[in-house]
């Protein structure tokens, strides 16, 4: 065979022995078979995942032709669990479906094309590790990127699910060049807005919170631009059937270091006990006959977070490896009248 695909030199006659032809036919079959591989929305190789590395195979369903280091949203898999087939199926054969980013798409959900992709034809994508992409740079102090709604290219922020490693100089005129690393882990960190606090059963001063994942309103046209808005497909404590579910609701932090109002004197103190930090300087009633205590006191009671409030959430793990969500707060705290313990003044 190897005799017969020999190279021949100019001016020697051109003899094409019948095994060289068929195996120019054989390579023009194949990539006619390649070219309709693609076309057709699959890539196949061989039956085993189409490749590693964090580069995979990427339909654009976007609706129009992809240019190459642009992004696309990622939009589910290619094929299901479900399909039949070896050459289709979801074990052998990893493949995603892109669309035009929209306001619903989560961060760090997108693929960066590493060839041009028509409409409808599936191509190479980035989803993890560093790649060159196209990035409009909106502040040169800016080290992170991210997708936004119907754009296709990246844009700078001073956070996001894509680092800057490198960028051109300069701001706006447009695209940018620049080296990012996709594919980081989205940190534990949300913006959420709180629901109607329940008490915590059994304890004082601690209460739970039903949320949902939370955003600023960025578009000038609306009522409530540069507000905080919840996002449909954003997180929450609601479960699988869009009921709240009390294990999900958040804890505040600073809840926990409250002091609790003793029924009695206890052990070990000098006769102030958890009362000492909560006295308001002022009296209420007049000093009992000995002239050594108020009958009564102004006492600062914590009152939860209110209803609405946009707070920070930190996704915490449990002793048993659970995930709990806090956040952080001051709570407002009430004046009470107090009947001062019998023991204060005896």
């Amino acid at each position: 065979m190897a005799d017969d695909l020999r190279k021949v030199r100019p001016g020697d006659p051109l003899r094409i022995p019948a095994r060289a032809y068929n195996a120019f036919v054989d390579a023009a079959l194949d990539a006619r078979r390649r070219q309709q591989d693609r076309r057709g929305g699959e890539l196949w190789d061989g039956g085993r995942s189409f490749i590693g590395g964090g580069v995979v195979a990427v339909r654009n369903d976007s609706g129009a032709d992809l240019e190459r280091y642009h992004a696309l949203a990622i939009d589910g898999p290619l094929f299901l669990p479900n399909d039949d087939g070896p050459e289709k199926s979801f074990q052998n054969r990893l493949a995603f479906k892109g669309i035009t980013p929209a306001a619903t798409t989560r961060p760090g959900s997108f693929a960066i094309a590493r060839e041009p992709i028509p409409q409808g034809e599936v191509g190479l994508c980035v989803v993890h590790g560093v790649t060159p992409a196209r990035v409009i740079i909106e502040d040169e102090e800016h080290t992170f990127a991210e997708i936004t709604p119907d754009e296709t290219v990246l844009r700078s922020a001073g956070f996001g699910s894509a680092a800057i490693l490198w960028k051109e100089e300069g701001v706006g005129g447009g695209e940018k060049w620049a080296l990012v690393e996709v594919g980081r882990p989205r940190g534990g960190r949300i913006v959420a807005i709180l629901g109607e606090a329940s008490e915590i059963e059994g304890e004082r001063f601690r209460w739970r919170y039903p949320w949902t994942e939370a955003a600023i309103d960025g578009d000038p046209g609306s009522d409530t631009f540069g507000r905080y808005i919840t996002l449909e497909e954003g997180l929450s404590s609601k479960g699988a059937g869009g009921e709240e579910d009390p294990a999900r609701w958040a804890i505040n932090r600073f809840e926990s270091h409250h002091s609790d109002v003793p029924d009695e004197e206890p052990e070990g103190t000098d006769g102030f006990g958890g009362l000492r930090s909560l006295f308001v300087p002022g009296q209420l009633e007049p000093l009992d006959p000995a002239g050594y205590c108020p009958r009564k006191a102004a006492v600062p009671m914590l009152r939860p977070i209110f209803k609405g409030v946009a707070v920070e959430m930190v996704a915490e793990r449990d002793t048993r490896g659970g995930t709990i969500w806090t956040f952080q707060a001051l709570n407002g705290m009430e004046l009470v009248e107090f009947d001062v313990p019998v023991w204060l003044y005896v």
